[in-house]
């Protein structure tokens, strides 16, 4: 049985992988990131839990969903900024999802459920992993997810570069603020996982 994950167990996932500091200076998450993939042949529901779990490229073709299980009544209101981002790439980072506008819509048996009804920022790019990452993570990338408070000054459109992006400077450059949650992903680089998966 999966342990139920807290901000403390995903915090600590994040050092563990070396997010914190390749990502974040530090991360003190309040609150707990739920993603899912809905895999495309099957139409099953694949939860990244816990986090850093493996998926291949094909399963996360389609965009996934974000869900926070349990929500301060304080924040119920709000309106968040979610962020997707691959720090292993051979440059900085590469974003492959950005987008603001996201209000909590509770939805029984997940918790909240984080939706919009505005065009994202950058849409979801499917990940695409190179066997070239850095050697303290050779053979896999990990995909990681942040959520931030929207400040009312959010832009409708940037013009940074998807690649050699920083979330950290754009998220100090907007006043984003620290993140509330996180989660992150593995998928595979390593080239026997990609040619069993068909990706070779």
């Amino acid at each position: 049985m999966t342990k139920v994950q807290t901000p403390a167990s995903q915090r600590k996932a994040f050092i563990q992988a070396g997010l914190v500091p390749d990502v974040l200076s530090s991360f003190h998450p309040k609150l707990v990131l739920d993603v899912t993939y809905t895999l495309p042949d099957t139409e099953e529901k694949k939860a990244v839990d816990p986090p850093g779990k493996n998926f291949t490229r094909p399963q996360t073709l389609n965009s996934p969903t974000w869900s926070i299980p349990f929500v301060d009544s304080k924040l119920s209101k709000e309106t968040f900024v979610v962020a997707m981002v691959d720090p292993d790439s051979t440059i900085p980072q590469i974003r492959h999802f950005l987008g603001g506008d996201f209000k909590l819509e509770h939805q029984a048996g997940i918790g909240a459920v984080l939706v919009n009804n505005t065009p994202a920022l950058t849409e979801y790019r499917q990940p695409r992993p190179s066997n070239t990452s850095d050697a303290h993570r050779q053979d896999f990338c990990q995909y990681t997810w942040l959520i931030f408070l929207q400040p009312v000054d959010f832009p409708k459109n940037i013009s940074h570069s998807i690649r050699g992006f920083n979330i950290s400077k754009f998220a100090e450059e907007f006043r984003l603020g620290s993140p509330l949650a996180g989660n992150f992903m593995t998928v595979s680089t390593n080239p026997a996982d990609l040619a069993a998966a068909g990706e070779l």
